[in-house]
């Protein structure tokens, strides 16, 4: 005999708001990046990095000028927190700032020599939980999750 419940869970729809943890892609993905970010946190803690460096530094790495804000825009953080993070970087060696030639109200930031030898250092590590997070996935599959992302990104932007 079926219960009140299970009538009730096939009646509602995927698109439908109500908070249900296994119909919500929000509450899987809040799940999937802290176990994600907890894994990368303990790869680039014995580097002195944690998460929101290693990203400052993957932006930075192309080696294109690449302002403060922008970062904090990019890494989805706010300017003064992006900010604080950029000092103690700098205070570590790992990049350099200076005011924009373009526009002197910003701040430039680079990768120095010693943040890309700490990208060295912890890279394969973090090649690996890449992999080993997109086992099982074919090609066609992680280029939908990304495109599926990004929509919903930009769904939620202002």
């Amino acid at each position: 005999m079926q219960s009140k419940n299970d009538g009730m869970k096939r009646r509602i729809r995927a698109d439908d708001s109500r908070f249900l943890a296994n119909r919500s892609p929000f509450f899987h993905n809040v799940r999937m990046l802290a176990r994600y970010s907890a894994r990368m946190n303990a790869i680039l803690k014995p580097a002195g990095l944690d998460v929101p460096k290693w990203r400052v530094l993957m932006l930075l790495v192309e080696g294109r000028p690449i302002t403060v804000s922008q970062i904090a825009d990019e890494a989805v953080v706010n300017i003064s927190t992006m900010a604080k993070i950029i000092n103690r970087m700098t205070d570590d060696g790992l990049v350099t700032v200076r005011t924009s030639s373009a526009d002197a109200r910003s701040t430039e930031v680079f990768i120095t020599d010693a943040g890309e030898q700490v990208l060295e250092v912890v890279r394969d590590k973090v090649a690996y939980l890449f992999k080993e997070a997109l086992r099982g996935l074919t090609k066609a599959e992680v280029q939908l999750l990304n495109t599926l992302s990004v929509k919903i990104y930009d769904n939620l932007s202002p």
